[in-house]
Order: structure tokens, then C-alpha cells, then sequence
């Protein structure tokens, strides 16, 4: 909604509803895979204070809530007009997530794949929600930055875990190195870069100079994950100012141009 320049438009009050009910069910994912890598986490020195890993929620608990966000996500699907591709691309994601926790984050790479993908699902619903055809370049520059942070992820673990508790917290580590990750993610930040000017490029106006940013914010980002403080994205942009800063300029610059009158 935000690149398409249809911010406050018609479709507003579809695009709120399509946001919550992903909430809703990212959540149920993100419930289910931290109940079966509760054993898993508390070798993990951030993540065993998650609630499953000290005790602080029970599995009943977590039921009962996930009970109640189906009752609501199904609720709000019953009083909003989303459309059935919308509703397809939320099955799809719901199988996508369940398939990762019980299976698939065990096969290396794929496991990164799978991760992304459901990225470019959030994408491509929003874009059912709110009638927008989403551009091929923004859909690969989506997919690459996903990759780019699951990787950033998984190189921060073996890096502060070492390779032994690392394997016994994601079994795919297995089958990654430092250096075959470090490629990964150099290759796939490189790719975004690409993508994204590709973007710019065939958006017009002056969105191509939001590629200055962009290229700094990236490079910033593989800066902290180099320090070991790329596993996670959301507290690396708000621990980091240099990299929030860059994001605050990056969207003031790209909102002043899309919606300039």
C-alpha cells in the first residue's frame, strides 16, 4: 500500500483487517515453534527466556490461546469483504509455517528458503487485500532481504554458540560454516541491492536516490551481524542509531516522493 502511493485510499479498511488476521496467524506459528524448540532454546543465551523455556506459560495455556486467536481470526474474516486470493494466500502461508516448525527447519538451506518465502506470501496477500499488482522487483527484493536476515541470523549463532551447541539448538547447522554462510549473506545483500535499484529504476520519479540509503542501511546491517549482533533484525535497528536513522531517512524520503502532490 505504501509503494503503490494508496496509503489512504478505499482499500484501507481491507488492508487493516488482512494485517491483523497475518498477525493472528504469525503468532500461532511463532506459539507452535517455540513449543517444539523449547528444549532446543534454553541452550540459545537470548532465547531461553522465552515463556515455553522458563516454565512462566504452560502448554495448556498456550492451547487456550491459540484456541482464542483462531475464534478471532475467524471472526474478522466473517465481517471483512477480503478477497479469496487473500484467503488462499493465508492458507498458503499457514501451511508454509506449520511444514517449517514440524519438518523442513532441519534441511539446510531450505529451511532459509521456506523462512523467506513466507515473507513474500505477507507481500503477496497485501497486495490481494488492497487490489495491488506487486512488482516483480519488489517481490525479489522482499525475497533477498528475507534471506539476507535468516542468514544473518544463522551466522550470529554459530559464531556465539560455536559449531557443537549451535547444531544441538537448529540441527541445520550441521550442515553450514562461517564461510559458506558469510557467502550467503554477501551474495544475497548484494542481489537486494541490485533488485531493489531495479526497483527505483522502474518506479520512476525520484525513488532511485532512496537507493543511497538503502546501499547504507545493508551495509550497516552486515556491519552488526560482522560484530555478532545480527540475530536479530528488530533489535539491531533499535539498539543500532547509525541503522535507524538511515531507515528513518530512507522512508521520510520515499514518503515525500511517492505522495507528493
Amino acid at each position: 500500500v505504501f509503494f503503490s502511493g494508496r496509503l489512504i485510499s478505499t482499500r484501507i479498511r481491507q488492508a487493516g483487517a488482512g494485517f491483523v488476521i497475518f498477525c493472528i496467524i504469525s503468532a500461532l506459528g511463532y506459539i507452535l515453534n517455540d513449543w517444539t524448540d523449547r528444549k532446543k532454546d534454553r541452550i540459545h543465551p537470548r532465547m531461553k527466556y522465552r515463556p515455553f523455556c522458563t516454565g512462566s506459560v504452560s502448554g495448556k495455556s498456550a492451547l487456550a490461546l491459540s484456541g482464542i486467536l483462531i475464534l478471532a481470526c475467524l471472526a474478522i474474516l466473517a465481517v471483512s469483504d477480503l478477497c479469496p486470493m487473500f484467503i488462499a494466500y493465508a492458507g498458503l502461508y499457514i501451511i508454509l509455517t506449520l511444514s517449517y516448525s514440524l519438518y523442513f527447519k532441519s534441511i539446510v538451506l531450505l529451511e532459509v528458503f521456506i523462512v523467506a518465502m513466507g515473507f513474500v506470501i505477507r507481500v503477496l496477500a497485501g497486495g490481494a487485500a488492497c487490489n495491488i499488482t506487486i512488482s516483480s522487483w519488489l517481490f525479489l527484493t522482499v525475497f533477498f532481504i528475507a534471506m539476507m536476515i535468516s542468514i544473518a541470523k544463522r551466522l550470529t549463532e554459530l559464531k556465539i554458540l560455536g559449531k557443537s551447541a549451535a547444531i544441538q539448538h537448529r540441527q541445520s547447522q550441521a550442515g553450514y560454516s562461517v564461510e559458506f554462510l558469510n557467502f550467503l549473506l554477501w551474495s544475497c545483500s548484494s542481489i537486494t541491492l541490485v533488485v531493489y535499484s531495479l526497483y527505483a529504476l522502474e518506479h520512476g520519479k525520484l525513488v532511485i536516490f532512496s537507493v543511497i540509503p538503502a546501499a547504507y542501511g545493508i551495509f550497516r546491517f552486515l556491519y552488526l551481524t560482522d560484530q555478532g549482533k545480527g540475530s536479530d533484525p528488530i533489535k539491531a535497528l533499535f539498539s543500532d542509531r547509525q541503522l535507524l536513522l538511515t531507515t528513518l531517512i530512507f522512508l521520510l524520503f520515499l514518503t515525500m516522493v511517492i505522495y507528493h502532490p
